[in-house]
C-alpha cells in the first residue's frame, strides 16, 4: 500500500517561492512607502503656523540652565571639529583632534567619516585630514 503524501496549499507554495527568490510582497512595498513618507516629512521639517510661532516665542526658559536659557544655539560636535580643521593649513591628525576637541576617538572618526562622505573633508595622509 502506498503512503499518501501531504498536499500543499497553493498559498504555501506561492509564499515559499516569494521567500526563496526574495520577491517583495505587497506588505513589504507598503512598509517601504510608509518609511519613505516619514523620511520626506522629516526632511521637509515641521510645518509651523504664525500663530504657533508666536505662542512658542512667549515661552520662558527660566527653569533651564546653560545655553538654552541664554537663547543662543550651541555649537555641534561637527562644527567644533570643522573649526579645528579650518585653523590648520596642512591638516590635522586624529590624536590632535582628540586633544583639541576633547572628544573620544570613536566620535571623531564618525564625524570625519560623515564629513568626508559629504565632500567637506579630504584625507591628506594616513590619519590626517584637511578641509577641501
Amino acid at each position: 500500500m502506498k503512503k499518501r503524501r501531504k498536499s500543499y496549499s497553493v498559498d504555501a507554495v506561492v509564499r515559499f517561492f516569494l521567500q526563496y527568490y526574495n520577491i517583495p510582497t505587497k506588505q513589504d512595498v507598503e512598509k517601504i512607502l510608509k518609511r519613505m513618507d516619514q523620511l520626506e516629512a522629516a526632511v521637509k521639517g515641521p510645518k509651523v503656523s504664525a500663530r504657533t510661532a508666536r505662542k512658542a516665542g512667549r515661552r520662558t526658559t527660566a527653569g533651564k540652565k546653560g545655553r538654552a536659557a541664554k537663547g543662543r544655539p550651541g555649537i555641534t560636535a561637527t562644527e567644533k571639529v570643522l573649526s579645528i580643521l579650518r585653523r590648520s593649513r596642512k591638516g590635522v591628525d586624529v590624536p590632535a583632534l582628540k586633544a583639541k576637541s576633547g572628544f573620544e576617538d570613536k566620535k571623531i572618526r564618525n564625524i570625519i567619516f560623515r564629513l568626508s562622505k559629504q565632500g567637506t573633508v579630504e584625507r591628506v595622509g594616513r590619519g590626517t585630514y584637511a578641509i577641501r
